[in-house]
Protein backbone atom coordinates (compact mmCIF):
# COMPACT_ATOMS: atom_id res chain seq x y z
CA UNK A 1 0.00 0.00 0.00
CA UNK A 2 1.24 3.27 -1.18
CA UNK A 3 -0.10 6.20 1.40
CA UNK A 4 0.33 9.84 0.37
CA UNK A 5 2.63 12.39 1.94
CA UNK A 6 -0.30 14.20 4.07
CA UNK A 7 -1.52 11.05 5.65
CA UNK A 8 1.86 9.56 6.68
CA UNK A 9 1.82 13.46 8.12
CA UNK A 10 -1.55 12.97 9.87
CA UNK A 11 -0.52 9.57 11.19
CA UNK A 12 2.67 11.28 12.42
CA UNK A 13 1.19 13.54 14.13
CA UNK A 14 -0.70 10.88 16.10
CA UNK A 15 2.87 10.32 18.09
CA UNK A 16 2.60 12.68 21.13
CA UNK A 17 6.44 13.42 21.38
CA UNK A 18 6.27 15.29 18.19
CA UNK A 19 3.43 17.37 18.82
CA UNK A 20 5.82 20.34 19.17
CA UNK A 21 7.29 20.31 15.74
CA UNK A 22 6.69 22.48 12.36
CA UNK A 23 5.51 21.34 8.96
CA UNK A 24 8.63 21.12 8.12
CA UNK A 25 9.88 18.49 10.29
CA UNK A 26 6.84 16.29 9.65
CA UNK A 27 7.25 17.10 5.86
CA UNK A 28 10.61 15.54 6.36
CA UNK A 29 10.08 12.58 8.56
CA UNK A 30 7.17 11.87 6.27
CA UNK A 31 9.58 11.34 3.58
CA UNK A 32 11.89 9.01 5.34
CA UNK A 33 9.53 6.76 7.56
CA UNK A 34 8.25 2.88 6.21
CA UNK A 35 5.13 1.40 5.64
CA UNK A 36 4.41 -2.08 6.76
CA UNK A 37 1.81 -4.61 5.20
CA UNK A 38 0.97 -7.07 7.99
CA UNK A 39 -1.28 -10.12 7.39
CA UNK A 40 -3.60 -10.82 9.79
CA UNK A 41 -2.31 -13.26 12.62
CA UNK A 42 1.58 -12.32 11.78
CA UNK A 43 3.67 -11.04 14.56
CA UNK A 44 5.34 -7.86 14.55
CA UNK A 45 7.26 -7.74 17.76
CA UNK A 46 7.65 -10.12 20.87
CA UNK A 47 8.75 -10.06 24.42
CA UNK A 48 12.71 -8.97 24.38
CA UNK A 49 12.57 -8.13 20.88
CA UNK A 50 14.75 -4.92 20.34
CA UNK A 51 13.24 -1.76 20.73
CA UNK A 52 14.04 2.14 19.10
CA UNK A 53 10.67 1.94 16.62
CA UNK A 54 7.05 3.12 17.22
CA UNK A 55 3.98 2.03 14.84
CA UNK A 56 1.20 4.11 13.51
CA UNK A 57 -1.99 2.20 12.69
CA UNK A 58 -2.73 3.56 9.05
CA UNK A 59 -5.54 0.31 8.22
CA UNK A 60 -6.30 -2.69 10.09
CA UNK A 61 -6.54 -3.55 14.01
CA UNK A 62 -3.29 -4.81 16.39
CA UNK A 63 -3.44 -6.69 19.46
CA UNK A 64 -1.00 -6.72 22.42
CA UNK A 65 -0.27 -9.42 24.40
CA UNK A 66 2.10 -12.07 26.31
CA UNK A 67 1.04 -15.27 24.70
CA UNK A 68 -2.73 -15.93 24.87
CA UNK A 69 -3.67 -12.87 27.23
CA UNK A 70 -4.52 -10.19 25.30
CA UNK A 71 -3.96 -6.68 26.94
CA UNK A 72 -5.49 -4.22 24.16
CA UNK A 73 -6.95 -4.16 20.66
CA UNK A 74 -5.73 -0.88 18.87
CA UNK A 75 -7.42 0.31 15.72
CA UNK A 76 -6.43 2.78 13.20
CA UNK A 77 -4.53 6.02 13.67
CA UNK A 78 -3.41 4.76 17.31
CA UNK A 79 0.27 4.46 18.11
CA UNK A 80 1.64 1.54 19.83
CA UNK A 81 5.18 -0.14 20.42
CA UNK A 82 6.32 0.90 24.11
CA UNK A 83 3.70 3.73 24.05
CA UNK A 84 6.14 6.88 23.06
CA UNK A 85 9.34 5.35 24.06
CA UNK A 86 11.70 4.94 21.29
CA UNK A 87 14.80 4.14 22.77
CA UNK A 88 13.71 1.50 25.00
CA UNK A 89 15.74 -1.37 25.28
CA UNK A 90 13.72 -4.63 24.84
CA UNK A 91 9.97 -4.94 24.08
CA UNK A 92 8.07 -6.05 27.67
CA UNK A 93 4.88 -7.16 25.14
CA UNK A 94 4.05 -8.98 22.11
CA UNK A 95 1.98 -7.22 19.10
CA UNK A 96 0.64 -9.08 16.13
CA UNK A 97 -2.18 -8.22 13.50
CA UNK A 98 -5.50 -9.19 14.25
CA UNK A 99 -6.91 -8.20 10.76
CA UNK A 100 -4.88 -7.50 7.62
CA UNK A 101 -3.34 -4.21 8.57
CA UNK A 102 -1.36 -1.34 7.29
CA UNK A 103 1.76 0.34 9.91
CA UNK A 104 3.59 3.43 9.56
CA UNK A 105 7.33 2.22 11.42
CA UNK A 106 9.20 5.52 12.90
CA UNK A 107 12.36 4.37 14.05
CA UNK A 108 14.99 5.84 16.51
CA UNK A 109 17.03 6.56 13.36
CA UNK A 110 14.35 8.59 11.46
CA UNK A 111 14.08 10.27 14.49
CA UNK A 112 18.29 10.98 14.96
CA UNK A 113 18.37 11.92 11.37
CA UNK A 114 15.71 14.83 11.86
CA UNK A 115 17.25 16.04 14.81
CA UNK A 116 20.87 16.46 12.49
CA UNK A 117 18.83 17.88 9.61
CA UNK A 118 16.95 20.62 11.65
CA UNK A 119 19.06 21.18 14.44
CA UNK A 120 16.57 19.98 17.01
CA UNK A 121 16.39 17.52 19.83
CA UNK A 122 13.20 15.38 20.17
CA UNK A 123 14.73 12.04 21.90
CA UNK A 124 17.05 14.09 24.55
CA UNK A 125 14.05 16.55 25.35
CA UNK A 126 10.86 14.76 25.17
CA UNK A 127 11.34 10.61 25.29
CA UNK A 128 14.64 10.22 28.03
CA UNK A 129 12.50 12.23 30.78
CA UNK A 130 10.23 9.42 29.59
CA UNK A 131 12.24 6.57 29.89
CA UNK A 132 13.42 8.12 33.13
CA UNK A 133 10.10 7.57 34.51
CA UNK A 134 9.79 4.04 32.92
CA UNK A 135 13.31 3.06 34.63
CA UNK A 136 12.42 4.71 38.44
CA UNK A 137 8.83 2.24 37.72
CA UNK A 138 11.29 -0.57 36.90
CA UNK A 139 13.43 0.50 40.20
CA UNK A 140 9.92 1.16 42.01
CA UNK A 141 9.10 -2.68 40.99
CA UNK A 142 12.86 -3.99 41.76
CA UNK A 143 12.30 -2.83 45.40
CA UNK A 144 8.84 -4.01 45.83
CA UNK A 145 10.07 -7.17 44.86
CA UNK A 146 12.98 -7.00 47.55
CA UNK A 147 10.84 -6.23 50.07
CA UNK A 148 8.62 -8.58 49.14
CA UNK A 149 11.30 -10.95 49.30
CA UNK A 150 12.34 -9.45 53.18
CA UNK A 151 8.97 -9.84 54.29
CA UNK A 152 9.56 -13.87 53.34
CA UNK A 153 12.52 -13.96 55.18
CA UNK A 154 11.62 -11.69 58.28
CA UNK A 155 8.59 -14.69 58.47
CA UNK A 156 10.92 -17.34 58.15
CA UNK A 157 12.92 -16.03 61.14
CA UNK A 158 10.43 -14.98 63.21
CA UNK A 159 9.27 -19.00 62.88
CA UNK A 160 12.42 -20.24 63.27
CA UNK A 161 13.03 -17.83 66.56
CA UNK A 162 9.68 -18.96 67.77
CA UNK A 163 11.06 -22.49 67.49
CA UNK A 164 13.98 -22.02 69.68
CA UNK A 165 12.21 -20.15 72.19
CA UNK A 166 10.18 -22.86 72.30
CA UNK A 167 13.53 -25.74 72.66
CA UNK A 168 14.91 -22.64 75.00
CA UNK A 169 11.21 -22.68 77.12
CA UNK A 170 11.31 -26.83 77.15
CA UNK A 171 15.08 -27.00 77.90
CA UNK A 172 14.38 -24.94 81.09
CA UNK A 173 10.89 -27.02 81.83
CA UNK A 174 13.30 -30.27 82.21
CA UNK A 175 15.78 -28.52 84.08
CA UNK A 176 13.48 -26.88 86.44
CA UNK A 177 10.65 -29.26 86.65
CA UNK A 178 11.14 -32.72 85.34
CA UNK A 179 14.65 -33.37 86.12
CA UNK A 180 13.78 -32.09 89.90
CA UNK A 181 11.72 -34.58 90.29
CA UNK A 182 13.73 -37.90 90.26
CA UNK A 183 16.11 -36.54 92.27
CA UNK A 184 13.69 -34.75 94.99
CA UNK A 185 12.55 -38.49 95.21
CA UNK A 186 16.21 -39.57 95.39
CA UNK A 187 17.60 -37.08 98.05
CA UNK A 188 13.97 -37.92 99.86
CA UNK A 189 14.41 -41.38 100.32
CA UNK A 190 18.06 -41.82 100.97
CA UNK A 191 17.57 -38.74 103.63
CA UNK A 192 15.38 -41.03 105.37
CA UNK A 193 17.24 -44.03 105.29
CA UNK A 194 20.31 -42.14 106.90
CA UNK A 195 17.94 -40.60 109.92
CA UNK A 196 15.48 -43.44 110.50
CA UNK A 197 17.15 -46.86 109.07
CA UNK A 198 17.26 -48.28 112.60
CA UNK A 199 13.64 -48.00 112.69
CA UNK A 200 13.07 -49.85 109.63
CA UNK A 201 12.25 -53.57 108.64
CA UNK A 202 13.39 -55.49 105.96
CA UNK A 203 10.84 -54.82 103.74
CA UNK A 204 10.96 -51.34 104.51
CA UNK A 205 14.22 -50.95 103.68
CA UNK A 206 13.87 -52.83 100.15
CA UNK A 207 10.79 -50.53 99.29
CA UNK A 208 13.31 -48.01 100.01
CA UNK A 209 16.39 -48.68 98.21
CA UNK A 210 13.57 -49.72 95.25
CA UNK A 211 12.97 -45.63 95.11
CA UNK A 212 16.35 -44.93 95.38
CA UNK A 213 17.19 -47.25 92.46
CA UNK A 214 14.63 -46.11 90.44
CA UNK A 215 14.60 -42.15 90.92
CA UNK A 216 18.58 -42.78 89.78
CA UNK A 217 17.43 -44.43 86.90
CA UNK A 218 15.13 -41.92 86.17
CA UNK A 219 17.39 -39.46 86.63
CA UNK A 220 20.27 -40.71 84.29
CA UNK A 221 17.83 -41.84 82.07
CA UNK A 222 16.14 -38.18 82.03
CA UNK A 223 19.81 -36.92 81.72
CA UNK A 224 20.92 -39.35 78.98
CA UNK A 225 18.16 -37.95 76.57
CA UNK A 226 18.30 -34.52 77.30
CA UNK A 227 22.02 -34.22 76.54
CA UNK A 228 22.08 -36.14 73.58
CA UNK A 229 19.11 -34.04 72.12
CA UNK A 230 21.67 -30.69 73.39
CA UNK A 231 24.21 -31.56 71.14
CA UNK A 232 21.65 -32.51 68.27
CA UNK A 233 20.65 -28.74 68.98
CA UNK A 234 23.99 -27.73 68.85
CA UNK A 235 24.89 -29.84 65.83
CA UNK A 236 27.40 -31.60 67.59
CA UNK A 237 26.29 -35.30 66.84
CA UNK A 238 27.91 -36.26 63.96
CA UNK A 239 26.28 -38.17 61.47
CA UNK A 240 27.68 -41.39 61.06
CA UNK A 241 26.36 -44.01 58.81
CA UNK A 242 28.08 -47.57 57.94
CA UNK A 243 26.46 -51.16 57.55
CA UNK A 244 24.22 -52.32 60.53
CA UNK A 245 22.86 -55.97 61.35
CA UNK A 246 19.52 -54.37 62.19
CA UNK A 247 18.41 -57.88 63.25
CA UNK A 248 21.36 -57.88 65.95
CA UNK A 249 20.57 -53.78 66.63
CA UNK A 250 16.94 -54.81 67.89
CA UNK A 251 17.56 -57.58 69.56
CA UNK A 252 20.50 -56.35 71.69
CA UNK A 253 17.79 -53.57 72.31
CA UNK A 254 14.86 -56.24 73.45
CA UNK A 255 17.40 -57.69 75.67
CA UNK A 256 18.54 -54.53 76.93
CA UNK A 257 14.66 -54.29 78.19
CA UNK A 258 13.73 -57.31 79.08
CA UNK A 259 13.73 -56.69 82.53
CA UNK A 260 11.71 -53.55 82.84
CA UNK A 261 9.72 -55.78 81.03
CA UNK A 262 9.39 -58.66 83.00
CA UNK A 263 8.71 -56.07 85.83
CA UNK A 264 5.53 -55.31 84.68
CA UNK A 265 4.69 -59.16 83.24
CA UNK A 266 5.16 -57.41 79.94
CA UNK A 267 6.07 -60.55 77.20
CA UNK A 268 8.29 -58.43 75.33
CA UNK A 269 9.50 -60.05 71.49
CA UNK A 270 11.03 -59.33 68.03
CA UNK A 271 10.23 -60.40 64.77
CA UNK A 272 13.09 -59.11 62.70
CA UNK A 273 14.28 -60.03 59.40
CA UNK A 274 17.96 -62.40 60.20
CA UNK A 275 19.40 -60.71 56.53
CA UNK A 276 18.19 -57.68 57.56
CA UNK A 277 20.64 -54.49 57.13
CA UNK A 278 20.70 -51.25 56.09
CA UNK A 279 23.12 -48.36 55.86
CA UNK A 280 22.38 -46.39 59.06
CA UNK A 281 23.97 -44.37 62.05
CA UNK A 282 24.34 -47.22 64.47
CA UNK A 283 23.68 -45.14 67.40
CA UNK A 284 20.96 -42.71 65.83
CA UNK A 285 18.52 -45.91 65.22
CA UNK A 286 19.33 -47.87 68.64
CA UNK A 287 18.37 -44.39 70.56
CA UNK A 288 14.91 -45.02 68.35
CA UNK A 289 14.40 -48.39 69.12
CA UNK A 290 15.17 -48.21 72.90
CA UNK A 291 13.04 -45.12 73.00
CA UNK A 292 9.85 -46.29 71.46
CA UNK A 293 10.06 -49.72 73.47
CA UNK A 294 11.02 -47.85 76.64
CA UNK A 295 7.65 -46.02 75.99
CA UNK A 296 5.79 -48.99 75.16
CA UNK A 297 6.71 -50.51 78.39
CA UNK A 298 5.87 -47.61 80.16
CA UNK A 299 2.26 -47.47 79.36
CA UNK A 300 1.36 -51.19 79.02
CA UNK A 301 -0.17 -52.44 82.15
CA UNK A 302 0.50 -55.79 83.58
CA UNK A 303 -0.03 -58.87 81.26
CA UNK A 304 0.20 -57.15 78.17
CA UNK A 305 2.50 -56.99 75.04
CA UNK A 306 5.01 -55.31 72.62
CA UNK A 307 6.27 -56.32 69.76
CA UNK A 308 8.80 -54.95 67.34
CA UNK A 309 8.94 -56.32 63.72
CA UNK A 310 10.13 -54.48 60.44
CA UNK A 311 8.61 -55.22 56.47
CA UNK A 312 10.32 -53.90 53.57
CA UNK A 313 7.97 -51.83 51.55
CA UNK A 314 9.54 -50.59 48.08
CA UNK A 315 13.01 -48.69 49.05
CA UNK A 316 12.84 -48.40 52.55
CA UNK A 317 12.64 -50.65 55.68
CA UNK A 318 9.75 -50.11 58.16
CA UNK A 319 10.14 -50.80 62.05
CA UNK A 320 6.92 -50.85 63.78
CA UNK A 321 6.82 -50.95 67.81
CA UNK A 322 3.50 -52.57 68.84
CA UNK A 323 1.83 -52.84 72.26
CA UNK A 324 -1.88 -53.30 73.42
CA UNK A 325 -1.25 -50.89 76.33
CA UNK A 326 -3.64 -47.50 77.16
CA UNK A 327 -3.23 -45.85 73.84
CA UNK A 328 -3.32 -42.13 72.24
CA UNK A 329 -6.32 -39.57 72.03
CA UNK A 330 -6.21 -38.24 68.62
CA UNK A 331 -5.49 -34.80 70.30
CA UNK A 332 -2.24 -36.02 71.81
CA UNK A 333 -1.22 -37.50 68.85
CA UNK A 334 -0.84 -34.66 67.05
CA UNK A 335 1.27 -33.13 70.11
CA UNK A 336 3.80 -35.74 70.30
CA UNK A 337 6.61 -34.73 68.16
CA UNK A 338 6.18 -30.81 68.89
CA UNK A 339 8.55 -29.35 70.99
CA UNK A 340 6.45 -26.77 71.93
CA UNK A 341 3.61 -28.68 73.18
CA UNK A 342 3.51 -30.68 75.94
CA UNK A 343 1.69 -34.02 76.67
CA UNK A 344 1.42 -34.75 80.32
CA UNK A 345 0.35 -38.48 81.07
CA UNK A 346 1.97 -40.93 83.49
CA UNK A 347 2.68 -44.66 82.73
CA UNK A 348 0.30 -47.28 83.74
CA UNK A 349 2.33 -47.49 87.26
CA UNK A 350 2.55 -44.06 87.27
CA UNK A 351 6.21 -43.79 85.72
CA UNK A 352 6.76 -39.76 84.37
CA UNK A 353 8.30 -38.71 81.66
CA UNK A 354 8.87 -35.28 79.33
CA UNK A 355 8.57 -37.15 75.76
CA UNK A 356 11.55 -35.74 74.85
CA UNK A 357 12.38 -39.31 73.84
CA UNK A 358 10.14 -39.10 70.89
CA UNK A 359 11.24 -35.62 69.48
CA UNK A 360 14.59 -37.02 69.50
CA UNK A 361 13.23 -40.19 67.97
CA UNK A 362 11.50 -37.82 64.86
CA UNK A 363 14.96 -35.62 64.35
CA UNK A 364 17.22 -38.87 64.07
CA UNK A 365 15.03 -40.51 61.51
CA UNK A 366 14.73 -37.80 59.77
CA UNK A 367 18.14 -37.74 59.73
CA UNK A 368 17.86 -40.96 57.89
CA UNK A 369 15.42 -39.46 55.40
CA UNK A 370 12.87 -41.35 57.07
CA UNK A 371 9.37 -40.76 59.05
CA UNK A 372 7.98 -41.47 61.98
CA UNK A 373 3.94 -41.90 62.80
CA UNK A 374 1.72 -43.12 65.31
CA UNK A 375 -1.36 -45.41 65.06
CA UNK A 376 -3.20 -45.86 67.92
CA UNK A 377 -6.64 -46.46 69.29
CA UNK A 378 -7.75 -45.56 72.91
CA UNK A 379 -8.03 -48.02 75.39
CA UNK A 380 -6.18 -50.46 72.63
CA UNK A 381 -2.68 -49.99 71.99
CA UNK A 382 -0.40 -48.26 69.71
CA UNK A 383 1.75 -48.75 66.75
CA UNK A 384 5.07 -46.43 66.44
CA UNK A 385 6.40 -47.08 62.65
CA UNK A 386 9.35 -45.41 61.67
CA UNK A 387 11.05 -46.31 58.00
CA UNK A 388 14.80 -45.87 56.85
CA UNK A 389 15.93 -46.44 53.32
CA UNK A 390 16.58 -49.82 52.62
Amino acid sequence: MILPSESKISLLRKLDFLAEQDDKVFAYLSEIVEIKNVPAGDCIFTIGDPGGAVYVIAEGCVQIHDEDHIFIELDETRSFGEYALIDTDTRSASARAKVDSVLLLCTQANLREVEIKFNIKIIDTVLIPLQNIRKRMMVKDQLEEELTSQKVMIERQRKELERLNATKDKFFSIIAHDLKNPFASLIGASDFLVNSSNELGKEQLHNFHEIINQSARRGYKLLENLLEWARMQTGNIKFKPKEVDLWNLVNEVVNLLTGSAENKEIRLSAEIDENLKAFVDENMIDTVVRNLVSNAIKFTPRGGEIKVSSQVVGQFIEITVADNGIGITPENISKLFKIDEKVTKNGTENETGTGLGLILCKEFVERHGGEIKVESELGKGSKFIFTIAV
